[in-house]
């Protein structure tokens, strides 16, 4: 017998005494009265209107003989609670293909060895370039279409306790019939013994079809795969798993207007997995002039239009790709999970190569047809040579590619020593490549277009949480060559000494300030053809003489002025370097760098920029990463962190920030002053300038907080003379405005903007 929970137990009894007095009004057999139909049960859950967030997952997925798809899945919240209420135009897209081979398409560039590429089971024709029709795996079903015409009434089953079925096959809402069959354009076949897969997006809509927003201003949607093997009716893995999700979301982040969701399907696609589904290997586009003439065809597949941006969009003006492409492993990360992480190595695909080497500044001048303006046709067929005689993609690109090379090496500080009168520091530091040492004669040794050296070491202090003076660049280099000054030795164990004067650098200003002492680099190192290290070569025009002497990458070091080494730095961090190399790897605009201080040592506060406004580093970042609506710069935590945007780590005697001259002209002690702005309100002038955020209002409301701010009535030149500049400054911004207090007011900030 099943024992009942006592409360169980007591409404059991309860419910059936109810039941004996109601039956006792009826006659004597209580049969009086007729049985009603049983109700119908309510749903489970909540409504999927009601959720912050969806989690699809697809649990079955077949098709009949006519290509009708059935798909199986269930809707959960993130707390995985049951969403019921999902609508026909709430699915935004499904799906369907499977893995093939380049034989089925006739695309194999090396006989023999043709890639397992994913072939779209809704393939459409995309018009026609002379006679060729162009084909694409972009077709799918929706439950509504781009125009926002309902598609479907009943495709879709909401059993009410968040399971659904939907069938890509049923009735539009004028009663006709709305299909989505497999169609492959007679193409390739269906193969029911290879891995096959779907892909569900979902777009939660309201009962006016708008959709739903979340409080980011996101999309409320979810993505869902499945893979199988219709001939076993068995799970498979993914096939084809070439880069992971998370990588394109290092840059595109989700909550930012550059998400993946946002960049050409707005709220519809929202994960790179997602892509490979409709941008298939064969997928052509027609290129058109700017009248709209058709003038050829272009790579439509994933890889086409990923290479394609990311490699022109770096040398766009607005410069919105961070990473050149030719650093193929910014995205091609090693990682585990990712079954084909090194696909990009096999060097079995010419169109990959195409993709971006399409151009004169991109091909050797040998596979150029200049009559034509194109690639030579018998040098298309790129792995035919590249890979298997010549360099292939990863020797190419990085074993024996100068710019690769150059980020392998280092530049190591060993230790300082400062003369007894303050007036120069002689330091000793090291080229490393692996375990061998770089000599002198293999650093860049020309002059640098704007004064000094090419090749240089930075030499700076740090006091009060920021360097105390512009950047000094002292040059690095043999002897002999150009007009500038060297100040390098060559030592007989292969290090390099270098002694910096008080006389053409602010040394004793450094000392005396008792400032701890930060060097850093901006070595360049030269190569030769294939990646190889030579001794640098200058002609007669004072050029390197087939050589390239790309940067290195710098670290700060910091050492005491007794000459013992500091580990950390002796600056707050108000974001960590991981943060920026997300995106931009090693590169940032004008050199390399490994820490933030490398950055901060030339743009700190001590810096204007030519007379006009600042070139202090939270300026410059901040102003730099709201391009075309890419990052909203509003999204503090993005690069700092739970804290680093915390008014509260700017001690009390930081530095002052400069923003521009009492004359709007460069900096020149003999003729103007520097303005200067107090730290704190220096961190949120570098956003809140005109026309956002300053005005008359703002400049007092911050001096009433003790920020040292001003304008002589133009409110676009902000701070105050030097010389005006207060002894003690005492700043109270950090009492109202909090972490908290922060994040709150610049949340979504400016979706229009």
């Amino acid at each position: 017998m099943m024992m009942m929970k006592p409360n169980a137990l007591w409404r059991a009894m309860a419910f059936a005494g109810l039941g004996a007095l109601a039956l006792s009004g009826c006659g004597s057999d209580g049969s009086d009265g007729s049985n009603g139909e049983d109700g119908k049960p309510g749903p489970v859950g909540k409504p999927v209107t009601s959720a912050n967030a969806i989690v699809s997952t697809i649990t079955d997925a077949s098709f009949d003989d006519a290509g009708i798809l059935t798909l199986n899945f269930s809707l959960t919240d993130g707390n995985g609670v049951a969403l019921y209420g999902l609508k026909d135009i709430d699915i935004a897209a499904v799906s369907l293909g499977r893995i093939g081979s380049e034989d089925e398409i006739g695309s194999t560039d090396i006989e023999g060895s043709p890639r397992d590429i994913w072939l779209s089971y809704y393939t459409k024709t995309k018009g026609e370039v002379n006679g060729e029709t162009l084909f694409a795996g972009s077709g799918y079903f929706s439950g509504i279409s781009y125009r926002g015409d309902v598609n479907c009434t009943d495709c879709l089953t909401d059993n009410n306790d968040g399971t659904y079925t939907l069938v890509t096959k049923g009735t539009k809402p004028d009663g006709s019939a709305y299909e989505v069959a497999i169609n492959t354009n007679g193409l390739y076949e269906v193969k029911n013994d290879l891995t096959h897969g779907v892909y569900l997006t979902i777009k939660v809509r309201d009962d006016n079809a708008g959709e739903i927003h979340l409080a980011n201003g996101d999309y409320l949607n979810t993505a869902g795969f499945y893979y199988w093997l219709p001939s076993a009716d068995t799970v498979a893995e993914r096939p084809k798993h070439v880069i992971a999700n998370e990588t394109c979301e290092s840059c595109h982040r989700p909550g930012h207007d550059g998400n993946l969701g946002n960049m050409h399907h707005p709220g519809k696609h929202t994960v790179m997995d997602s892509c490979t589904f409709c941008h298939v290997e064969f997928n052509e586009y027609q290129t058109k002039d700017d009248d709209g003439n058709v003038i050829g065809k272009h790579d439509g597949s994933i890889k086409g239009i990923a290479h394609e941006f990311h490699s022109h969009s770096y040398f766009a003006d607005d410069g919105l790709y961070p990473q050149i492409a030719s650093n193929c492993q910014t995205c091609h990360q090693a990682n585990e999970s990712v079954a084909n992480a090194d696909a990009w190595t096999a060097d079995l695909d010419s169109a990959t190569c195409l993709n971006c080497h399409n151009s004169v500044y991109g091909v050797p001048s040998w596979h150029w047809d200049a009559d034509n303006n194109q690639i030579q046709e018998d040098k298309l067929n790129c792995v035919s040579c590249h890979g298997q005689i010549a360099r292939g993609a990863e020797a190419g690109h990085y074993d024996a590619n100068a710019n690769a090379r150059s980020t392998e090496l280092k530049v190591i500080f060993d230790e300082i020593s400062v003369a007894d009168d303050g007036t120069s520091i002689t330091t000793i530091f090291k080229v490393m490549d692996g375990d061998e040492l770089v000599p002198l004669s293999q650093i860049d040794p020309r002059d640098y277009k704007y004064g000094g050296k090419t090749s240089a070491i930075v030499l700076n202090g740090v006091k009060s949480d920021d360097f105390l003076v512009n950047y000094q660049k002292v040059g690095v280099a043999l002897p002999g060559v150009g007009s500038q000054p060297s100040y390098a030795t060559q030592l007989d164990d292969g290090r390099i000494e270098v002694t910096i004067p008080d006389t053409a650098y602010s040394v004793k200003e450094l000392v005396d300030a008792g400032a701890s002492i930060a060097l850093s680099s901006q070595i360049h190192v030269c190569f030769g053809s294939k990646g190889k290290r030579e001794d640098c070569v200058i002609d007669a025009e004072g050029n390197l003489d087939g050589q390239t002497a790309p940067y290195l990458v710098s670290d700060t070091f910091y050492f005491n002025q007794d000459g013992t080494a500091v580990a950390d730095s002796p600056r707050i961090q108000h974001a960590e370097m991981s943060a920026c190399q997300d995106c931009h790897t090693t590169a940032i605009k004008h050199r390399y760098t490994n820490d933030m201080d490398g950055c901060a040592t030339c743009h700190n506060g001590t810096r204007d920029k030519k007379g006009a406004g600042s070139s202090n580093l939270a300026y410059i970042v901040h102003s730099k990463h709201y391009i075309g609506g890419f990052f909203k710069k509003t999204d503090c935590a993005t690069c700092h962190g739970d804290n680093g945007f915390s008014l509260g780590l700017i001690p009390a005697d930081a530095a002052p920030v400069a923003f521009g001259t009492t004359d709007g002209g460069r900096f020149n002690p003999a003729t103007n002053e520097q303005l200067l702005v107090s730290p704190q309100a220096a961190a949120c002038v570098s956003c809140h300038l005109p026309p956002y955020g300053m005005s008359d209002s703002t400049v007092a409301h911050i001096k009433s907080m003790g920020g040292v701010i001003d304008h002589d009535g133009d409110i676009n030149t902000i701070g105050v003379p030097s010389s005006s500049y207060p002894a003690q400054v005492e700043e109270t911004c950090a009492t109202c405005h909090s972490n908290s207090q922060v994040l709150e007011a610049h949340s979504n900030w400016g979706s229009s903007h």
